[in-house]
């Protein structure tokens, strides 16, 4: 799986969420004249007299030039987001992406998990250590579920952390989910849970304290906590993995967020 299809309604607040971005970002790019690199800045938002026709040049060596150097590669690397997001919209859809209102609020959030929540939680906080970790370029994990799971969130574009730690009042319990996940263009963070089919009778138990605890202080499933059951523990099903994440990201995003200027019609 090398391509993501995000819902509708994910899609369109990727897409506005950068275009918001880049209205607040330096444009611009890089060309290289008489064997020297330079960067042209063709845009700042704090600077209105720049423009398409009245550009700056400056070279990259300079001081100037490494501190635009940074924001314009910045603002290429955001735009190439924007322009893929835009190209596989104009794909599916015959209509233009709808307007966002933004910031995003939830109705109901009683563990305030938001984008402050995410940053501040510190990771890998779990004790246990199986005999073969799985080593990877996130770090050694437990298992290959655990691995083909962090590879999907990262080819959806969802910061993570590995084994945060909540404690579970109902059960008096400090656990460690497997991974917490942000979505931060709605400002919203989730558990997730990859939950195997084991048969160790002490594991499926466990499995059943924790989504018991979860569920009695008030960890919503497909809210602040995505379950992804593994039916067949030798075969890891990337599309149902995909399809619960982005579900519950779609789901976190009211209607009355995106803001359509005619009636859509799919093709």
């Amino acid at each position: 799986m090398n391509r993501i299809e995000y819902p509708m309604k994910v899609h369109a607040v990727k897409l506005e969420y950068r275009r918001l971005e880049l209205e607040q970002m330096p444009h611009g790019y890089f060309t290289i004249k008489n064997g020297r690199n330079y960067v042209v800045i063709t845009y700042d938002p704090g600077r209105p007299n720049l423009n398409s026709r009245c550009q700056r040049r400056l070279l990259v060596s300079t001081k100037k030039g490494k501190e635009y150097s940074e924001k314009i590669t910045c603002y290429l690397k955001k735009k190439s987001e924007y322009d893929t997001l835009l190209t596989s919209w104009k794909s599916l859809y015959c209509f233009a992406p709808p307007r966002v209102r933004f910031p995003i609020k939830q109705y109901f959030d009683p563990h305030k998990m938001n984008n402050a929540f995410f940053n501040n939680q510190p990771d890998r906080c779990g004790t246990y250590e199986p005999k073969t970790p799985t080593v990877s370029d996130h770090g050694n994990l437990k298992s290959k579920n655990e691995l083909f799971g962090a590879d999907l969130l990262k080819l959806m574009g969802i910061p993570f952390k590995y084994e945060t730690e909540v404690y579970l009042q109902s059960i008096d319990d400090t656990i460690n989910p497997d991974y917490l996940i942000n979505f931060y263009e709605i400002d919203r963070c989730s558990y997730l849970e990859i939950l195997g089919m084991n048969d160790k009778m002490d594991y499926s138990l466990r499995t059943v304290t924790k989504i018991s605890g979860f569920c009695k202080d008030l960890y919503r499933p497909g809210k602040e906590v995505i379950y992804v059951h593994i039916y067949d523990k030798q075969n890891f099903d990337r599309d149902y993995f995909v399809s619960q994440v982005l579900s519950a990201f779609n789901d976190m995003i009211p209607d009355s967020a995106i803001m359509w200027e005619t009636v859509p019609k799919a093709v």
